[in-house]
């Protein structure tokens, strides 16, 4: 197998190629659906050996996994989080790759290009079929390596608080979303945005009294504010004698409808555990209690899968349409 060396090198030598023939197309136009074709040739050249060079790091990366494991080792901090800069820059890399060969693959199969090598294809679009292939091994790894990857795990807690105070009357609720992420800014900053969203969703499910009747929940109080389901994600808000304050706090946990502080922690998770409350301080109880199991690295879900698996959104309704038709 070649070295990553020599597929650095080839990479580079494709390139070099693929700006020469795009230099030809200005230079001598009249032969420019040849040099299409070989600056087509040389752009899947680049292709190939780039996706092989990206599933030998992957493998790579997830032997020196099994090795920490299997013999022990404290994880070395510095290199997971390097591991996870760069899976996520061949991410990054494989989304621009697809963009590419869609492109060359059109073009390929109208002019009905055929290629000598590599063997043993016959067609370009054939080429391109075998190192797409090769790109569903490589986000199979990055997807296991981010499941076995230490990581600086931090709790968090999104808060909603509504406070109505007037003489005679008052009225003190809390709805609290506490879950972990790692520490790195940009996925704190994501699952900021997934928390308030998740959290508004989950506190407008409708509530059922001990006599079976289903009514509005707490929703009605605590989502009036203006503004609180846009960025940043967080504010204040006041009309009359009622208030509200919307954010996350980081570093925090909940215990008994206080919130407190909960250091970074190294882990490798299996699982992360979102839990959901609404919290009313008049009474000291919990009014709405649930918790969720979801994927370590949750926020890398889409936001669809993770409203079905709490059940709210569209998903609340499906689930309350199929009970009445069943009654």
């Amino acid at each position: 197998m070649a070295t990553e060396e020599t597929k650095r090198a080839e990479i580079k030598r494709s390139e070099d190629r693929m700006a020469h023939f795009e230099r030809m197309m200005t230079e001598r136009p009249r032969l420019i659906r040849l040099w299409e074709y070989w600056w087509n040739w040389y752009r899947m050249r680049r292709v190939y050996w780039l996706t092989s060079l990206w599933l030998q790091e992957v493998r790579s990366w997830k032997r020196k996994l099994r090795r920490w494991e299997k013999t022990g080792q404290k994880p070395d901090m510095k290199e997971a989080e390097i591991i996870r800069k760069n899976t996520s820059a061949i991410e990054d890399g494989i989304a621009v790759v697809v963009i590419e060969e869609r492109d060359t693959e059109q073009l390929a199969r109208a002019r009905k290009w055929r290629i000598r090598f590599p063997r043993p294809h016959r067609t370009m679009v054939s080429w391109i079929a075998a190192k797409r292939r090769r790109l569903t091994r490589i986000r199979h790894w990055i997807k296991e390596i981010r499941r076995e990857l230490p990581a600086l795990w931090k709790k968090f807690v999104y808060v909603i608080y509504y406070a109505y105070t007037a003489p005679g009357s008052e009225r003190h609720l809390e709805a609290h979303l506490e879950g972990q992420c790692h520490i790195d800014p940009k996925v704190q900053a994501k699952v900021k945005m997934l928390a308030n969203k998740l959290l508004r969703l989950w506190v407008a499910k409708p509530i059922t009294t001990a006599q079976g009747v289903e009514k509005p929940g707490y929703a009605v109080p605590l989502l009036i504010p203006p503004g609180i389901a846009k960025p940043p994600y967080e504010g204040t808000f006041k009309s009359g004698s009622a208030e509200w304050e919307w954010g996350v706090q980081w570093e925090h946990t909940v215990e008994e409808g206080e919130i407190k502080p909960a250091p970074p922690e190294v882990e490798v998770k299996e699982k992360v555990r979102l839990k959901l409350e609404v919290y009313d301080y008049d009474y000291a109880t919990l009014r709405m209690f649930n918790e969720y199991d979801v994927p370590p690295v949750w926020w890398e879900e889409p936001q669809e899968e993770l409203e079905k698996r709490l059940k709210v959104g569209v998903y609340m309704l499906r689930r309350f349409v199929e009970r009445e038709e069943t009654e």
